[in-house]
């Protein structure tokens, strides 16, 4: 009976042994393709599209917006590189380009009163026109947050050229992502 027990002791010791698996660590399921919103001075606001694969991404920001006097139009086109990825922020250096074009028009109608004549009062009508249309340009480091795996908060901050480099100064970048 003591060598009954005794074999049995073995057997169920042994076999629990060779049962266990070894398990190895998972890699962590990255998303390289985001949806969100952005607005800076250097990447531009809008809509924005970003890819960010292993170390290089990029990132494209859309705005228009028209009415009766008024176009605008806001596209930024930002290049990434990824200096130390974590668990849940990871750090980067971008290049931004944004170009902004701004178009107002309107129609009025003048009135002249001709003093000399009387009562005479003359219409015209004047139509008024501006446009600006700039470039500006900026570097710096970004950092992204990203809480769960499918939103990222992005905020990013460097120096860069303004308004055609008719200024030079600090810039700043945000954003928010859904990955996918």
């Amino acid at each position: 009976m003591k060598k009954l027990l005794l074999i049995t002791s073995i057997f169920c010791l042994t076999t629990g042994v060779f049962a266990q698996e070894e398990i190895e660590p998972k890699s962590t399921e990255r998303f390289n393709h985001s949806l969100g919103f952005g607005a800076g001075v250097s990447t531009g606001y809008g809509l924005s599209y970003r890819y960010f694969g292993g170390k290089l991404g990029a990132q494209v920001n859309f705005a228009p917006y028209k009415d009766e006097t008024k176009v605008i139009m806001s596209t930024g086109l930002t290049f990434l590189f990824r200096l130390v990825e974590l668990e849940k922020i990871s750090f980067f250096a971008y290049q931004a380009n944004h170009f902004y074009f701004e178009e107002e028009s309107y129609t009025y109608t003048d009135y002249e009163y001709d003093y000399y004549n009387g009562n005479n009062t003359t219409a015209k009508e004047v139509t008024y026109s501006n446009e600006r249309k700039f470039f500006n340009n900026g570097a710096g480091i970004g950092l992204e947050f990203t809480p769960n795996k499918r939103l990222s908060f992005n905020i990013m901050g460097g120096y860069g050229g303004q308004e055609d480099f008719k200024k030079i100064s600090f810039t700043g970048e945000t954003a928010i992502y859904f990955k996918f």
